[in-house]
């Protein structure tokens, strides 16, 4: 396959599992305002910057996957940077496109001043991550990337949230963080057991499905977000196409 090594790179299969990240965040801040009985256009323009922000935590994913198999380049030897596949000046390359599309998103989309601080630290965390490989900065920026989908359609400052929207953001910030500190920890040493490798694939699968349920779960507290519910479904549905069409591209 022709762009197999790109693939390979990006780690498509995994790329389904990113934006349900946001799409939860903002469901839950608005399942909690809706419940607290606030009006959410006090606190929300609308749900399109949640789209854009989707997008953005895609780019920066992709950012970081291209950043850790530059900085593993001499020692991680089954990517395709140090097979030769792509060089270094090409990854390089497509490392600064990741980041500039993140900023042309939050440019379009009119992503707020909140969102962009937030946005900010996942990047910090990703290269840290990168760089440290502590499990707990990996589960670290799932749970920021969560935290970014809230921060998406907040107008003005996060203390005129009220205290139920702030609450249902932060359970599954804190959820997200250690589920993925886990399975970042359990993947440790996978390269060599393919038993392990499985599973890590699988545990990284499920977290698409907890998406799913979550933002499920808001929108009967919220019918306003049936949209997000019916792209989290789209997002699984994907997730399961790459699964099926692109087997021999490693998830991890």
């Amino acid at each position: 396959m022709r762009f197999r090594p790109w693939l390979q790179l990006f780690r498509v299969v995994n790329l389904p599992t990113v934006p349900g990240d946001v799409l939860v965040g903002a469901s839950a801040l608005l399942a909690g305002i809706a419940m607290s009985g606030t009006c959410t256009t006090a606190v929300v323009s609308s749900l399109a910057p949640v789209w854009w922000a989707a997008v953005a935590g895609v780019a920066i994913y992709m950012f970081g996957l291209v950043d850790n198999d530059i900085v593993a380049a001499k020692i991680d030897r089954g990517r395709p940077i140090p097979n030769g596949e792509i060089s270094i000046f090409a990854a390089r390359i497509a490392r600064l496109l990741c980041l500039i599309a993140v900023a042309g998103v939050a440019a379009v989309g009119g992503l707020p001043l909140l969102w962009r601080c937030a946005v900010g630290v996942l990047v910090v965390l990703v290269a840290v991550y990168n760089r440290t490989k502590w499990s707990v900065f990996m589960g670290a920026c799932r749970g920021v990337n969560v935290l970014c989908g809230a921060l998406s359609i907040v107008v003005g400052n996060w203390r005129g949230v009220p205290g139920n929207g702030r609450l249902f953001v932060l359970l599954p910030v804190i959820a997200w963080t250690i589920y993925i500190w886990i399975v970042t920890k359990y993947s440790e040493g996978e390269e060599t057991d393919p038993v392990r490798r499985s599973r890590v694939g699988m545990l990284i699968g499920g977290i698409v499905r907890l998406q799913v349920v979550v933002v499920g779960v808001c929108a009967l507290a919220n019918q306003g977000l049936l949209p997000l519910f019916v792209a989290s479904l789209m997002l699984l549905l994907i997730h399961r196409v790459f699964l099926r069409l692109l087997p021999q591209v490693s998830a991890s």
